[in-house]
């Protein structure tokens, strides 16, 4: 018998590092990734041997893995460990609704990962009703934040069995980069890092940067973009139609450990989302001092940026983000600076290790109520 099980969809560096840090505390659990991979993701990653124990049940992305065989691996591995508790990586897959239901049915304790937000999209109350079937059976749930706590709240979990489990970030790798500060050019660099995809909003962030005034031959402020996507020809072609192209930088792909160069190569971040359950790049832009511009439909806006750490706008108002990107021009290096070190004190809070604190103190909660409490093996938080 194990103490936790762990259903998740596939293997995600920042979650590695949360495994390895409850390894470290002495949980006694096993992941089981529905695959080995996915297909938004530009980096295939396994754990190591020994870090931690897990099982896969589709060798390739967990996209590909038909409903039937995720159902059987999921309820066959789940059967075989006899876990006291399962931790449920969401409930918008059937790999999380078999877990679901094979704790329901062996009267298993249960602890919902939700980082959902009300505000992601438009919300039905006909389409909520399962959720809340979902969530009424859950014991206890794991939210990023503030706004994924309300919502969570909303749909039945109690106030008190709700843990604030925050985002995890490689803190460790963007620190130890960032002990001098980097040289800057004459202009104002604001970057972005992630996908070139709708919900990122680039086509709005284009046109408010657009008009910015400034002499392209003697720019205040260049945009950078860093990442791939499937607009990436239209952003472009957007940058040419717009007279920008001079000013706005496409950067590529970029690795993990190219990051934290970028990062530091720039003066201010901007996250302008129409739609962000969290926003993991924020935290990795705060740990290399960087204010930050972040959409409020952003789901970190309300945890982490604050007067001094960056500033709020709407995805939808062109207008005041291109007043807010004249006042960010202006503002004095100094400054930013100022605020980047604020920024860096509330990210480097994000840590895997006080993650996989909350994540077990939760766990052991959940095995004591379950009457397992003499036998249990998780470390207490």
């Amino acid at each position: 018998m194990t103490d936790l099980a762990i259903s998740h969809n596939h293997p995600i560096h920042y979650q590695h590092l949360l495994f390895c840090e409850l390894a470290k505390l002495g949980v006694d659990f096993e992941v089981l990734f529905t695959g080995a991979s996915s297909d938004n993701r530009l980096e295939r990653f396994l754990p190591k041997n020994g870090e931690y124990r897990y099982a896969i049940g589709h060798d390739g992305p967990y996209e590909g893995i038909s409903n039937i065989a995720a159902m059987r691996f999921v309820w066959r591995r789940l059967s075989e460990l006899k876990p006291r508790v399962v931790i449920l990586g969401g409930y918008y897959d059937v790999a999380a609704w078999t877990a679901w239901l094979w704790a329901a049915r062996h009267k298993a304790k249960t602890i919902l990962w939700f980082e959902s937000n009300e505000f992601d999209r438009p919300r039905q109350a006909w389409k909520e009703l399962p959720k809340k079937a979902f969530v009424s059976r859950c014991d206890f749930a794991h939210v990023y934040g503030t706004p994924s706590k309300e919502y969570v709240g909303k749909l039945g979990m109690p106030e008190d069995r709700i843990f604030v489990k925050r985002a995890v970030v490689d803190t460790e790798r963007f620190l130890a980069h960032v002990d001098a500060e980097t040289p800057k050019a004459g202009h104002k660099i604001l970057l972005y890092v992630g996908r070139f995809s709708a919900e990122k909003n680039l086509p709005f962030l284009l046109r408010a940067f657009g008009k910015l005034r400034q002499d392209p031959e003697n720019p205040r402020m260049v945009l950078q973009l860093v990442g791939y996507g499937p607009l990436e020809n239209e952003l472009r072609q957007l940058a040419v139609e717009l007279g920008i192209s001079p000013l706005v930088q496409f950067g590529g792909k970029a690795l993990q450990a190219d990051l934290p160069a970028i990062y530091g190569g720039a003066d201010m971040f901007i996250l302008p989302s129409v739609r962000e359950p969290w926003g993991l790049v924020v935290n990795e832009a705060m740990l290399c001092r960087l204010p930050v511009l972040v959409s409020t439909q952003c789901g970190c806006a309300a945890d982490l940026v604050r007067a001094d750490t960056g500033w709020k706008f709407s995805p939808w108002d062109g207008l005041g983000l291109a007043n807010l990107l004249e006042k960010t021009a202006d503002t004095p290096r100094g400054l930013l600076r100022e605020m980047g070190r604020a920024a860096r004190e509330i990210a480097a809070g994000y840590s895997p290790h006080n993650c996989a604190a909350i994540v077990a103190e939760a766990a052991h909660r959940a095995i004591y109520e379950s009457g397992a409490g003499s036998r249990q093996r998780v470390a207490p938080g």
